[in-house]
């Protein structure tokens, strides 16, 4: 839990969330490009992301946010079990 609410209070990690939850694997190169912050620093916000079991990596090494844990991608909800997150649309903090 402690990783978890770590992760989550950090508004760069809550904007790669919030980028993910619309369902679509990305690059972290695309992740980095839509939230505004070189890729070298935004990769470790990822790793704190994987880590923290709220994403995953593919072998391509695009990150998602697994599609069971996706309530809504419209609404970009996620239920994680422990908690559920609303995060709204992207640009929106």
């Amino acid at each position: 839990m402690t990783a978890l609410a770590s992760a989550l209070g950090n508004p760069v990690r809550w904007r790669a969330l919030q980028e993910l939850a619309a369902g679509e694997p990305l690059l972290t190169i695309e992740l980095s490009e839509r939230v505004g912050m070189p890729q070298n620093p935004f990769s470790r916000h990822m790793k704190v992301l994987l880590a923290a079991g709220l994403v995953t990596q593919n072998r391509a090494g695009q990150y998602a946010i697994p599609a069971v844990r996706l309530v809504s991608k419209e609404e970009r909800v996620v239920d994680y079990g422990t908690c559920l997150l609303r995060l709204g649309k992207s640009g929106v903090g």
